[in-house]
């Protein structure tokens, strides 16, 4: 008998498409592990969409419980050319008139011109103090905040170039450089700082024995109080000089004409002496604050629109309770008061319209704003109130808790030891002049300072969390583990796991079957073909019987 190398040779049968049409029967199960992984696959999308549109709220809500965003400051200047201003704190805000004698300056001097760079000039070493001169007492005071700075020059480095190169390395307080001014080339030393306690004398200690003649290494010494040519051998090509001005006609020295100390939270860029006052006017940003504002409440109609979408008839997830229940627990944070002050979003031009899309009217806004400066702290921050003067608020976290807690100070604060007491009956942990409420206790995080020598009942402090503040806190509990968001997604991805096992073991079930139907289709195409073959057989033994009679 002739072997049959494939199915349905022998017997003509299409076995092949008859085990192609049971497997696809058998690969049903398979079909729907596959579109149900298809639909998990989108789902975990979505909450990912959904999680990060969380995120970029918390981002913008974060934004609106700092204090420099909700009170953002614009200063003012009438003339920019001359003095221009920023500034950084709330009780910078003001008008300030300033008038500028003198620009800080930065002490320079030029030694005596060599033929090149090249030249050789000197070895010994070279000591360069910072400090200030005075012409009235002809006296040098070195600067106590920086320490004199020794540099040897070796014979490799004698040389006006190699000079230079020591002096810059060295890090001294000045910049040395080479100017050729047509006679010669001349060494520039230029004080890296200005204002007048950052001038500089060069001391030297001249290899040829002589420290003060011009001669040698110690052409370059420049003492400001010694006599031209002994001591004092550069020339004076500028005066290390303070700012001189005035703030509303109060005389101001400052060794830089970058002013960051002279009015708490503003800074003063000196940029020219002035000849008529200029004046610089600090106020609310109003473009800056409503930017914030805008930044927020687009960041809240973009996840209230994902979440209503996925309410919708046959969206992703329609049969799921989590975004009908994301969505009210969202509404509900924002409808509510801080209750310490009776305010809400309402009262800051913030409100919803009937099918919940937030929006911000800017001319209710500026009248809350005009009417109660604080407002948009109160409704957004972290804020607390105290009965006792001598108590301040500094900050909390989220386990803080709103309430009015009890202050009582065992141990006063003496300005170098560390305060003592209790929070709402509670020890608290002190440092410094700071106490922080004891972990556990709803005063937990709560801190606050307390004056130097107080002592005893301090009253109470009242802490009120804002909207912006509840709201972070709750976006971030969806994150965190056992978090709405979080177990939702590994929900998902547990049953995604499920379906890969699930797969498996029908990808193997099928290939036993398909193995099994093989071999039966393979036994019944040998069997048909055999008998066809023996009828074949017999067929033609039957002829030729017929045609012998």
């Amino acid at each position: 008998m002739v072997g049959i190398s494939s199915a349905g040779i022998g017997s003509g049968l299409d076995i092949e498409g008859i085990i192609g049409s049971l497997m696809a029967a058998e690969r049903l199960p398979l079909n729907k592990v596959s579109q149900e992984r298809t639909a998990i696959n989108t789902k975990i999308s979505i909450y990912g969409i959904i999680k990060n549109s969380f995120a970029d709220l918390k981002t913008a809500a974060d934004k609106l419980t700092n204090l420099s965003n909700l009170n953002p400051l614009k200063a003012t200047s009438s003339d920019d050319k001359m003095v221009s201003a920023t500034a950084s704190a709330a009780n910078a805000k003001g008008s300030y008139s300033i008038e500028v004698s003198q620009l800080a300056k930065a002490q320079s001097v030029a030694a005596a011109g060599v033929a090149t760079s090249d030249s050789v000039v000197g070895t010994g070493s070279l000591t360069i103090t910072l400090g200030s001169y005075d012409s009235n007492t002809n006296t040098f005071t070195d600067n106590a905040d920086k320490t004199p700075v020794m540099i040897n020059i070796g014979a490799g480095q004698q040389t006006l170039d190699g000079i230079r190169q020591a002096i810059n390395d060295a890090d001294a307080g000045v910049t040395a450089s080479i100017v050729n001014d047509g006679a010669g080339s001349r060494l520039v030393l230029t004080s890296k700082e200005t204002g007048a306690v950052n001038g500089f004398k060069l001391e030297v200690a001249d290899a040829d024995g002589n420290n003060t003649d011009t001669g040698g290494l110690s052409r370059l010494a420049y003492d400001p109080t010694a006599a031209a040519g002994a001591g004092k051998n550069a020339d004076t090509l500028q005066a290390a000089l303070n700012a001189n001005f005035t703030i509303n006609n109060l005389p101001v020295s400052k060794a830089s004409n970058t002013v960051t100390d002279a009015v708490a939270g503003l800074t003063l860029n000196l940029k020219a002496v002035t000849t008529a006052p200029i004046n610089i006017d600090v106020g609310l940003d109003d473009t800056a604050l409503k930017t914030t504002l805008d930044g927020f409440v687009s960041a809240y109609n973009k996840i209230r629109g994902n979440l209503k979408d996925q309410q919708q008839k046959d969206a992703t997830l329609s049969r799921e309770t989590t975004p009908s229940t994301l969505e009210r627990g969202l509404r509900n944070i924002l409808r509510e008061q801080v209750a310490q002050y009776g305010v809400g979003l309402s009262d800051i031009g913030l409100s919803f319209d009937q099918d919940g899309v937030l929006s911000l009217n800017k001319s209710k806004l500026d009248t809350a704003v005009a009417a109660d400066p604080s407002i948009l702290e109160k409704v957004f921050s972290n804020t607390a109130t105290t009965t006792d003067a001598r108590v301040r608020y500094i900050g909390a976290n989220s386990m803080t808790q709103e309430g009015t807690y009890a202050i009582n100070i065992s141990t006063a604060y003496d300005g170098s030891n560390t305060v003592a007491g209790t929070l709402n009956g509670l020890a608290g942990t002190g440092v410094g002049n700071t106490l922080t409420g004891a972990t556990g206790d709803p005063s937990e995080g709560l801190q606050f300072s307390v004056a130097q020598g107080a002592i005893g009942g301090m009253g109470t402090i009242t802490f009120s969390k804002g909207l912006a503040e509840r709201l972070s806190d709750w976006i971030g509990t969806l994150s965190d583990e056992g978090g709405t968001l979080v177990a939702r997604t590994d929900g998902l991805n547990s049953r995604k796991l499920r379906l890969d096992d699930q797969e498996g073991r029908l990808n193997l079930r099928l290939e036993q079957i398909e193995k099994r139907y093989r071999a039966q289709f393979s036994a019944l195409d040998s069997m048909l073909a055999s008998m066809q073959q023996t009828s074949s057989y017999l067929s033609q033994q039957l002829a030729a019987l017929a045609q012998q009679r």
